[in-house]
């Protein structure tokens, strides 16, 4: 079996990962952000917060993202609404892009890939996560 980052790369190496932490903006998520945190700075991987399932135009975003921006971590600019379409394109077995590929919901997610591929892809920002995490190591050729 090959793994990506496992023995294949060297044995006693740990790979660099990194975590997305996706969060309703509810009070059972955030007392569960809190032990999310401590989980992913004990295993010392870098990770991002995902606002998810979030209600149309309610106050509770902006809060949420406020805590949980305390925690030291970045929480990324594209949150994820409560859409029935997403609902939906679970239960005819697709994605949401599939079902309703140019409807809100749909939109919301390629903005989400598009934020995380930009940061992968240039890596600009020091400070963002996956600048840090994502830094590809260049194979030796073998001859």
């Amino acid at each position: 079996m090959h793994y990506r980052h496992g023995p294949a790369r060297g044995a006693g190496r740990r790979p660099r990962s990194g975590s997305c932490r996706p969060c309703r903006p509810t009070a059972f998520d955030l007392a569960a952000a809190r032990s999310a945190v401590e989980i992913v700075k004990a295993a010392g991987v870098r990770a991002v917060f995902l606002l998810s399932a979030c209600p149309l135009r309610a106050p509770e975003i902006a809060e949420t993202r406020a805590v949980l921006e305390g925690y030291g971590f970045p929480v990324a600019p594209v949150s994820i609404s409560e859409r029935r379409a997403f609902a939906r394109a679970v239960a005819s077995g697709r994605a949401v892009t599939e079902f309703d590929g140019e409807g809100k919901a749909a939109r919301e997610i390629r903005a989400l890939w598009h934020w995380f591929r930009e940061q992968m892809k240039h890596g600009k920002n020091k400070d963002h996560w996956v600048s840090r995490v994502y830094q590809p190591q260049k194979r030796a050729r073998r001859a």
